[in-house]
């Protein structure tokens, strides 16, 4: 990304490295002379406007006047609060909020006075209004800081102070106008001298500090589409009354898809049939069973290749020669290096250890092994080789649980017949 150097351009400020501007250039959507704070209105689709000369309007999201309002004072900032029906202005001096009834079209004489606190001047005094989380946020264009109140809606002049916050030390002056997103949950702050733009987050901390276009910017508000990761940003220009419409701003929303998780706990965020990783158990054998100790973890209700959404199999087996893997541990079958291996997943005593009998063929011998296995538990139970005069060329294995027995069969029609006792140790049986 492109980056703006600003040195010593002016006299508060140090050598500050700046984002570009992250949007599209931007189209007039209108002009009205001393547009000095915006607002979007979700439910009516419709863009506030408030003038320093006094006049509130509305606009469509492609600036045509939809109304307008005369409202008494210095207008530079405006902001809903708990309702769709109400807004709140903020007047520069002596610092106040007022509200206003958008259903009677009329103030509704409730207002709050900030002056003794923000202690600005008439050209240096409240210049941004927001409300986040039941907080009023202003702005101070004399001293670059936002004062924070609890205002309760209900009473009329019931406000209280609560803090001072300084969104950059550099910046001491100047700020234009302010914007809360409850979708990104960001402060969005103007400095109209500096042509920034902060990004703010629930902690104070500056997220993104970007260059704003043009000059004298005194109003911001977003209309996000979070699941696109963009949104569209109206700028208010003040000296020439210029708002523009830029598009493409890009942005990260608290819960995007709308399913009620915050993105930093949604393993997707952009779709809302699922928010939590699933887990998956490994199925080496491919018999649609899962092994219980060896798992994955991914944000899909479809499990990757090679694993299952079930953790029934008892013994999980992979493997055909020397060595073999059982529940993802690997054991050392034979002791020797094989031909061909073959094996059977036994439970003979109904318990909860099951019991795998492998035939491994090695030139003229052939070896009978056993293991034990319960969970994670897999351990060599014991280990017979046969030698013969002839090259064993085949090998099977069948079982007979009922009496704990297995038989091994060779080629050239030899066989051998193991019962199994329950620690896992076999002998030949008749």
């Amino acid at each position: 990304m492109s980056v703006v150097i600003f040195c010593l351009t002016f006299p508060l400020a140090s050598c500050l490295a700046i984002d570009a501007w992250p949007a599209g250039s931007g189209t007039t959507i209108a002009t009205y002379s001393d547009a000095s704070g915006l607002s979007w209105h979700e439910a009516r689709q419709s863009l506030f406007v408030v003038q320093n000369t006094g006049t509130l309007q509305e606009l469509d999201a492609n600036g045509a006047l939809k109304d307008s309002w005369s409202v008494a004072g210095d207008l530079e900032g405006i902001t809903l609060a708990e309702s769709d029906r109400y807004l709140y202005i903020g007047i520069e001096y002596p610092e106040e909020i007022v509200e206003f009834d958008l259903q009677a079209e009329a103030l509704t004489g409730k207002s709050w006075n900030l002056h003794s606190v923000m202690n600005g001047t008439a050209s240096q005094g409240l210049e941004g209004l927001a409300y986040r989380d039941g907080y009023f946020l202003a702005g101070h264009q004399g001293n670059g800081k936002i004062y924070v109140f609890n205002v309760n809606l209900n009473v009329s002049g019931d406000v209280s102070y609560v803090e001072t916050i300084t969104p950059h030390a550099s910046y001491s002056s100047d700020i234009s106008g302010l914007e809360y997103n409850a979708d990104t949950g960001m402060v969005y702050v103007e400095y109209d001298s500096y042509d920034a733009l902060l990004e703010m987050n629930s902690n104070s901390e500056i997220s993104e500090h970007y260059s704003l276009p043009g000059t004298a910017q005194e109003g911001f508000t977003l209309v996000p589409n979070c699941l696109a990761r963009t949104a569209i940003a109206y700028i208010a220009n003040d000296d020439t009354g210029v708002i523009t419409k830029h598009t493409g701003y890009p942005v990260t929303c608290l819960d995007a898809d709308g399913d009620g998780v915050q993105y930093t706990s949604d393993c997707n965020d952009y779709d809302v049939s699922i928010s939590a990783n699933q887990t998956y158990y490994r199925d080496i054998d491919g018999d649609g069973l899962g092994d219980a100790n060896t798992t994955t973890s991914v944000c899909s209700f479809t499990a990757p290749e090679g694993y299952v959404s079930n953790s029934n199999d008892p013994a999980d087996i992979s493997g055909d020669g020397r060595y073999m893997t059982v529940n993802g541990i690997q054991i050392d079958l034979f002791g020797t290096d094989i031909s061909s291996v073959g094996h059977t997943d036994l439970n003979f005593y109904s318990d909860d250890w099951h019991e795998i009998v492998a035939i491994g063929l090695a030139s003229k011998k052939a070896y009978i092994s056993l293991l034990r296995v319960k969970g994670s538990e897999v351990y060599f139970a014991k280990r017979v080789r046969i030698s013969k005069k002839k090259k064993y060329t085949s090998a099977t294995i069948s079982t007979d649980p009922a009496k704990y027995k297995f038989t091994t069969r060779f080629s050239r029609g030899k066989k051998y017949t193991w019962k199994v006792a329950s620690s896992g140790s076999f002998k030949k049986s008749k």
